[in-house]
C-alpha cells in the first residue's frame, strides 16, 4: 500500500520511539516530524535519544508551526512527561486544524474536548480520529453463561513485563516486523491505543473498566481472542499485556498485577516473553523471576529482556510515586553478559543482534506446530 499522509508527531518522546524503530509497519503514513517541547532536551537530535537507544536516523524539531508545513496530519500522543492539555496541546490542535491539517489523536480525553475538536476539524474540512482503545470484535455486554475457557487452536506468543517502561512495546513490534517479513499471518493485540495504524488491535477497553466483573473479564478475553482466530485466520496472535505483574509494596501496586493474571487464566501462550527493569541481579536472581511468572501466572518463560529502564526506589520511597532512570542500551549489553550461562536466554530487545534472536527462535518454536502453514 502506498504511504499517501505525512505525520507530525507531537510531542515527541520515548513513549513513540518503538514506533519508528519500527515505521515500516505504518503502512499508510510516512513520519515526516518529530516535535518536542523546548526543554525535553531533544531538539535537535536524533530521535533515538529519546529511549536512549541506537540512533534511528530523524531529527527532532521544537518549532511545530515551521513543522506544519511538512506535514499532512498531526498526530497527538502520549507522553511520560507532565503537561498541561491547554497550554501545550489544545493550542497546537488549533494551530494545525487552522492550517487545514488533519488530526490524529491517542491522548485520553473528555466529552468535551472530543466535541471542541470534532467541531473544528469539521469546519475546516479536515478529519478528526480518536483512538480511545474500543475493539469491535466482542459485545461489551455480552452475557456468558458457560465459564469454561475454549481452547485456542493456533500459537499464540505473550509479552508481559514486571512493570511499565519494560520495552514491552518494543518487543511487540520488533516480532510482528521479524515473523510477519518470515511469511507468517500475525493477528495481533497490542498495548497502545493507536495499534490500529499499525495493523492490529489495541488491547480491548472492557478489560480496564470496573462495569465488568473479573471472572466475565477473563472469559470475555478467551472469547475475544477465540473470535479473532475465527475471523482473520491467522498462523500465529502476539498478545501484549498492559502493566506489570505484581505489587513492589503496599504503596507501589501496579494495580497487584490483576491484568497480567486475567490474561494469564484465560489463554494458554506457547512463547513467552518476561521483561524487567533493569537491577543489578546474581545469575540466580533469574530463577527467582522465572518461579514468579510460574506460580503465579501458571507459564514457563522463554526469554528474558532486560529493559534500559531502571526503578527509581529513592523517588519511590521519599515521594511515594513511580518514577523511572533511563540508560543507555550498551550499558544493558554490558550488564548482560553475565548472565549468558543462564539456561533462558536473557536478551537487549534494543540491541538489533538480540531482537533477531528472538524473533528466530520463536519462529523456530512456531515451526514445530504441524498446524501452522507459511502464506
Amino acid at each position: 500500500m502506498e504511504k499517501n499522509e505525512r505525520l507530525l508527531i507531537y510531542p515527541y518522546d520515548m513513549e513513540f520511539t518503538p514506533v519508528l524503530r519500527h515505521r515500516s509497519l505504518l503502512t499508510e503514513y510516512d513520519i515526516s516530524c518529530l516535535v518536542s517541547p523546548n526543554g525535553w532536551g531533544f531538539t535537535g537530535k536524533d530521535a533515538g535519544i529519546a529511549d536512549r537507544g541506537p540512533d534511528i536516523g530523524i531529527t527532532v524539531s521544537s518549532d511545530f508551526e515551521k513543522a506544519l508545513d511538512l506535514c499532512d496530519t498531526v498526530m497527538i500522543v502520549e507522553s511520560h512527561l507532565p503537561f498541561d492539555f491547554e497550554k501545550y496541546i489544545f493550542k497546537k490542535i488549533i494551530s494545525a486544524v487552522k492550517s487545514k491539517k488533519n488530526i490524529i489523536c491517542s491522548l485520553s480525553l473528555n466529552k468535551e474536548a472530543i466535541e471542541k475538536i470534532s467541531s473544528m476539524c469539521n469546519c475546516e474540512g479536515v478529519y478528526f480520529k480518536y483512538f480511545d482503545g474500543n475493539q469491535s470484535f466482542l459485545s461489551e455486554d455480552i452475557v456468558i453463561e458457560d465459564e469454561s475457557i475454549e481452547e485456542i487452536d493456533i500459537p499464540v506468543i505473550l509479552t508481559v513485563g514486571i512493570d511499565e517502561k519494560t520495552n514491552k512495546f518494543e518487543i511487540q513490534l520488533a516480532l510482528r516486523d521479524k515473523i510477519q517479513k518470515s511469511g507468517y499471518k500475525i493477528s495481533q493485540i497490542g498495548t497502545r491505543p493507536y495499534c490500529e495504524m499499525l495493523g492490529f488491535h489495541p488491547f480491548p477497553s472492557f478489560m480496564y473498566g470496573n462495569e465488568i466483573s473479573d471472572v466475565n473479564k477473563v472469559l470475555m478475553f478467551n472469547r475475544y481472542i477465540k473470535n479473532i482466530e475465527k475471523t482473520e485466520e491467522p498462523d500465529v496472535i502476539i498478545i501484549g499485556v498492559p502493566g506489570g505483574v505484581m505489587p513492589y509494596n503496599r504503596m507501589i501496586t501496579n494495580k497487584f498485577g490483576l491484568l497480567a493474571f486475567e490474561v494469564s487464566q484465560a489463554v494458554i501462550p506457547d512463547v513467552v516473553i518476561a521483561s524487567l527493569l533493569y537491577e543489578d541481579c546474581k545469575p540466580e536472581g533469574f530463577d527467582e523471576y522465572t518461579n514468579l511468572f510460574k506460580y503465579k501466572l501458571g507459564f514457563e518463560v522463554d526469554f528474558f529482556n532486560i529493559s534500559n529502564m531502571q526503578f527509581d526506589w529513592l523517588k519511590a520511597n521519599e515521594e511515594y510515586v513511580k518514577s523511572y532512570i533511563s540508560l543507555d542500551y550498551k550499558f544493558i549489553d554490558e550488564k548482560k553478559e553475565k548472565y549468558i550461562s543462564n539456561k533462558i536466554p536473557v536478551l537487549n530487545i534494543l540491541n538489533k543482534d538480540d531482537s533477531n534472536r528472538m524473533a528466530d527462535q520463536t519462529i523456530d518454536k512456531l515451526i514445530g506446530y504441524a498446524d501452522v502453514q507459511i502464506v
